[in-house]
């Protein structure tokens, strides 16, 4: 009985150590703040990719992410399903991100009820704005390793 216990839990502990993440993130390489807003629906069901509480972290020079240095944010706007912001510069922002999942685009079928449910994400810098809509999601953000990042510079 007892080996039978240390069997499961050595399974249980290998299959923990096996999940992949990936992270959608938009990076700040430009030498002055981002406006960024973003606007989510909050599923009824399932996991929602993108999050109503987004973590801001510094980067490296080669735009890697600095994982043990994150940043404060303070939301701009009251209502849950929109997040209004200030990214500032050499800094990177995670919105959301899949667990043992592979990001191909927007439209694709999600494993484990996950649902794609950016409605729009606004960028402002200086005079200009983009505004990204699922439709237009994967003309921004690229895929490398496991990010799927939009870089600003």
């Amino acid at each position: 009985m007892k080996r039978a216990a240390l069997g499961l839990l050595s399974l249980v502990v290998l299959l923990q150590g096996c999940s992949r993440q990936e992270y959608i993130v938009v990076t700040n390489r430009t030498g002055a703040d981002l406006a960024i807003e973003y606007e989510i629906e909050l599923p009824m069901n399932g996991f929602p990719i993108f999050n109503e509480v987004p973590r801001v972290y510094d980067l490296a020079a080669n735009d890697a992410f600095r994982w043990d240095k994150t940043r404060p944010i303070v939301d701009l706007d009251t209502m849950r399903s929109r997040v209004v912001f200030i990214l500032p510069p050499g800094k990177g922002l995670m919105i959301g991100g899949l667990s043992n999942d592979t990001y191909t685009s927007h439209d694709q079928y999600f494993i484990n009820g996950r649902h794609f449910n950016l409605k729009r994400l606004s960028v402002r810098r200086g005079r200009t704005t983009t505004v990204i809509k699922p439709e237009l999601f994967d003309q921004y953000f690229t895929k490398q390793g496991n990010l799927v990042i939009y870089r600003i510079s």
